[in-house]
């Protein structure tokens, strides 16, 4: 082989690379949407569910593969975009119709939190690898340009809470910070444990648990803490809220529900293993499933409604309309659940972990698995 030959080779080979790889940029236009799922649980309060019955029969739609794997997370929509995080440090952007990708965004750490998509900005956080800090982006996708590359210590592993005036996101190391829209900081507290629960907020109190076993409320506006509740063990799993009642679980396998306003403990339930995914509440029902594949529905005294073993492992929050619950499984699968008995009505296989929570948008069911696939499923 001749040595021009050979560069001919390696420029080719490069090119493909470059291709393969692709530019750190998302540049398109949208639409005002007022009916977008913004977030992690569309609302800082986590919201997963939709006020109308689903069919059990799917289609695939389009499938679309990202860079690195998925935690907890979910996709975020807007108008005819979908944003999806993964934990190579990619912000990936598809078109909803067809799943065709527009752009991505490229970091050198990991995205454990859903990006929050305010109007035309991405927010987002990137936990650096062999650093102890977290960078907050936040990124004109119209535009295609950084509008502010905000450091902040310690590295942000769970989700984050946005809304139109502020960005609301806690560290492992126990930091709390609140952020504006222009990138300024508005405070910024320190717990004395490491926090791997995401939070969730309402009537502007933030809660979530922490390594201690303790159930934390704050004042979003002062940043002052309002109530500091020693349970059990740890809390990995995050928060959910429903009218003034906050729902979270923690490694003892304890649900607990508590007064938003005091932090008091109202009622538990002891479900016999770890919980660490968000649990999903409605005007009259909580759902909530285990690492032994349990998956629960109490009514809002604490009662058990019904119990159903999946013989998995449940670590995503489930998604609920008005006569399904959607929920996936690590081991390949997930599942069409009564939500009135708790049979399990249909199961779909897929190729790996299901770790994503799943998102009913549109017609669309979006699930995605630890291979880094996404899938958009259409309801026949």
């Amino acid at each position: 082989m001749g040595f021009l030959n050979l560069l001919k080779i390696i420029s080719v080979l490069s090119m493909l690379l470059m291709v393969g790889c692709g530019a750190s940029l998302i540049r398109t236009t949208a639409h005002l949407d007022n009916d977008a799922y913004a977030g992690f649980g569309r609302t800082p309060a986590r919201e997963f569910f939709i006020n109308k019955e689903i069919s059990d029969s799917l289609s695939l739609k389009w499938q679309n593969s990202v860079n690195g794997g998925f935690n907890n997370s979910s996709v975020a929509i807007y108008d005819s975009l979908v944003f999806i995080n993964d934990l190579s440090g990619r912000i990936y952007c598809f078109y909803l119709s067809n799943g065709k990708q527009i752009g991505q965004l490229k970091s050198s750490g990991s995205v454990f939190t859903t990006p929050y998509v305010n109007k035309y900005t991405l927010v987002y956080t990137v936990a650096e690898e062999n650093e102890n800090i977290t960078h907050l982006y936040y990124y004109d996708y119209i535009k295609g340009k950084m509008k502010y590359d905000i450091e902040a210590a310690g590295r942000s592993v769970t989700q984050m809470i946005g809304t139109p005036d502020e960005i609301i996101f806690n560290t492992e190391d126990g930091n709390v910070y609140k952020y504006d829209m222009k990138g300024n900081e508005i405070w910024k507290i320190k717990i004395s444990s490491s926090i791997h629960s995401s939070p969730s907020m309402k009537d502007n109190i933030i809660v979530f648990g922490n390594d201690n076993g303790e159930i934390i409320g704050i004042d979003s506006k002062t940043g002052r803490i309002l109530y500091n509740k020693k349970t059990g063990e740890s809390f990995f799993g995050a928060s959910s809220i429903s009218d003034n009642t906050v729902y979270i679980g923690n490694d003892n396998g304890n649900l607990y529900a508590v007064n938003l306003q005091k932090g008091n403990i109202i009622w538990k339930y002891n479900s016999g293993a770890k919980i660490i995914m968000t649990p999903s509440v409605t005007a009259d029902k909580i759902y909530f499933g285990n690492l032994s594949g349990e998956l629960f529905c109490l009514d809002k005294e604490g009662n058990l409604i019904w119990r159903t073993a999946t013989d998995g492992i449940l670590n995503a929050t489930p998604f609920i309309s008005e006569n399904y619950l959607v929920i996936p499984d690590m081991n390949k699968k997930f599942y069409f659940v009564d939500i009135n008995t708790g049979k399990i009505e249909k199961t779909y296989n897929v190729e790996g972990r299901l770790n994503l929570s799943p998102v009913i948008f549109r017609n669309l069911l979006f699930v995605g698995y630890d291979r880094g696939e996404l899938q958009a499923y259409e309801f026949k």
